[in-house]
């Protein structure tokens, strides 16, 4: 467990960090670095961010962006300040790198996700959990639940228990692989898929 004085200096240290690779960024090459990414309302990006772990003073999430390729954009780790509903789950001692902090955070989503159509599973909740400044600066924000829903009504599939379904709920009604673990990469990759399927049945 992290004292109060380790996690301030592990924050500061890792934010004096997140500046100076942001500077070297604009050094190196200042053209690309303040553009953003250019994508058109048709380019899709599929997100994930799940709730990694939490105390009394940070809450850690991991961040995951696919686009239509395949590719994986973005998979990072961000501290924002924890909530009171957050349970307490203490991250990792040997967590290999040290969460962006949340200004650098919103700076990288925002130019990330900026034009583009972003896909979520639970448009709701998935989107609450990012910036409201990325949330603003994207096209538009589409739920992969509530499509799939609507297409396995029309297509009268059926799952043994109630709802709501959850993703691999999903990927099993559509014949597609569920994903493996939570990792929020593997989940951004398999609602590529998901949506892929939707596409090619409707």
């Amino acid at each position: 467990m992290f004292s109060i004085s380790e996690i301030f200096n592990r924050t500061f240290f890792a934010r004096l960090q997140a500046e100076s690779v942001m500077d070297q960024c604009k050094s190196i090459c200042p053209e690309i670095y303040l553009r953003p990414r250019q994508v058109s309302a048709d380019d899709h990006l599929y997100f994930c961010v799940r709730s990694f772990a939490a105390n009394g003073l940070r809450h850690i999430l991991q961040y995951a962006f696919v686009d239509d390729r395949g590719n994986v954009v973005l998979s990072a780790f961000g501290a924002t300040p924890s909530p009171v509903a957050v349970g307490i789950v203490e991250p990792p001692e040997d967590l290999a790198v040290e969460p962006v902090d949340p200004e650098a955070l919103e700076y990288l989503l925002t130019r990330i996700c900026s034009g583009a159509t972003m896909v979520g599973f639970g448009k709701v909740l998935q989107a609450g959990l990012l910036p409201a400044e990325t949330v603003q600066a994207a096209a538009s924000v589409e739920c992969a639940w509530r499509r799939f829903l609507r297409i396995s009504r029309a297509r009268h599939l059926t799952f043994d228990r109630d709802q709501p379904w959850n993703l691999s709920d999903a990927m099993t009604l559509a014949g597609l692989r569920a994903p493996e673990s939570e990792d929020a990469v593997m989940r951004a990759l398999a609602i590529r898929d998901l949506w892929s399927w939707m596409d090619r049945v409707e």
